[in-house]
């Protein structure tokens, strides 16, 4: 990935990665299909899709087709090369770029249940990296 896409990918705010997720999710879709991809109390306005849509475009992290007079969008890159390139400036940023101490913030929250360190540890044990599949 070009240093200039990523830089783009770590300034992009809570709604451009949300609606990034939601096309991701689709693969390629309509400012409408991104709108009926999110939860409604959370669903934005049209104009504000279509605005966030246009701006991905503009970082490189999205393109469009014309499909007649719709235009229809996709993601450029994945979603988890979103993630990673994310996680991998939090990392350099707040933990020093350190992995470790990244993991053992992430282990002191209470939220990570003995199951989910099991399925941490089956993870690393088989080499996984595909965090695409992560989320079960």
């Amino acid at each position: 990935m070009s240093e200039a896409r990523s830089n783009r990918i770590t300034e992009m705010g809570e709604l451009q990665l949300e609606v990034f997720e939601r096309l991701s999710e689709l693969g390629e879709g309509t400012v409408y299909d991104v709108l009926e991809a999110f939860p409604d109390g959370r669903r934005p306005k049209y104009t504000t899709a279509l605005t966030v849509l246009r701006a991905l475009e503009e970082k490189g992290l999205a393109t469009h087709r014309r499909d007649g007079r719709t235009y229809v969008f996709a993601p450029v890159v994945s979603a988890g090369e979103v993630r990673r390139q994310l996680l991998r400036d939090v990392m350099q940023r707040v933990f020093g770029g350190s992995p470790r101490r990244l993991m053992a913030a992430l282990l002191d929250d209470e939220a990570v249940t003995p199951d989910v360190v099991a399925e941490l540890r089956a993870m690393l044990a088989e080499g996984a990296n595909d965090d695409d599949n992560a989320d079960r």
